[in-house]
């Protein structure tokens, strides 16, 4: 390491973080190898760090020898004031619209240029993709991350905007119709219909977004209504209320127990 000029720059936290940054929903098991190539460390310094990762429990080896994110850095992360406080107030709401739609649900937050998944139930009927909580997805992408978009800051709008081409007008023609309906929908017919609702914080900020996404509704607007009176109501126990005006329901969605009970409609 001492002749490599790139090593020679870089603290310790920098190269600790590296190697983490290496893990993702999509890769939450690498190799050393792996994560070598993926953060350009060296296998010798990574083995070092790595190494005391593990004894602090911030990552774990496999029963192959593979790495692993460890249940210290789980725990330090629900330690976060957003995502702990988004987990006491919202998951009573996420099972009530779970029962309302039996619908697969998710729970984001802005993450840079990135929506992050904090929680997420699976539907009575499989929607495909189904992310779990740990996975993340561009904000240009349609419906939660678009939510998320809309209400960025200028700087964010921004990094994303500027590298989509001649895509650029089109998403912003519907942040702007996000922003008037304070819900984004996607899909159609021959696609899973979905819908995502902002959650504002206590400054008035949107710090998250909650979602559902169905095959195939009976009634698309009491979908809609659902989730945005979820999100009114996350909002709301968060130290706020939102600017959305949201009808009472109609009826349930879902078949069994009654679904309209419960702290969404109260």
């Amino acid at each position: 390491m001492a002749g490599n000029s790139r090593e020679r720059g870089q603290s310790v936290a920098s190269r600790l973080l590296r190697g983490l940054d290496a893990f993702s929903a999509a890769r939450p098991e690498l190799s050393l190898a792996e994560i070598s190539r993926t953060t350009g460390l060296p296998p010798a310094t990574l083995y070092r760090l790595l190494r005391e990762l593990t004894d602090h429990g911030a990552v774990q080896r496999t029963s192959i020898g593979r790495y692993a994110v460890g249940l210290r850095l789980w725990e330090i992360g629900r330690l976060a004031p957003t995502v702990s406080r988004l987990d006491e107030v919202a998951i009573p709401y996420l099972e009530d619209l779970y029962e309302a739609t039996h619908g697969a649900l998710h729970l984001a937050v802005p993450l840079g240029a990135e929506a992050l998944f904090v929680a997420a139930i699976n539907g009575h009927q499989p929607v495909q993709p189904v992310l779990p909580a740990g996975a993340r997805v561009p904000l240009e992408s349609p419906g939660i991350g678009r939510v998320l978009l809309a209400h960025a800051p200028p700087e964010v709008l921004a990094q994303v905007l500027g590298g989509n081409g001649g895509s650029t007008y089109r998403i912003r023609q519907d942040l702007v119709e996000i922003r008037r309906r304070g819900v984004a929908v996607t899909g159609d017919g021959k696609q899973p219909f979905s819908a995502a609702a902002p959650v504002v914080g206590s400054h008035r900020t949107v710090v998250a977004a909650v979602s559902v996404a169905v095959r195939a509704p009976s009634d698309r607007p009491l979908l809609i209504r659902l989730v945005l009176r979820a999100a009114a109501g996350i909002s709301r126990e968060l130290g706020t209320s939102t600017h959305v005006t949201v009808p009472a329901p109609r009826r349930p969605m879902g078949a069994g127990r009654d679904a309209v009970s419960g702290s969404i409609f109260h």
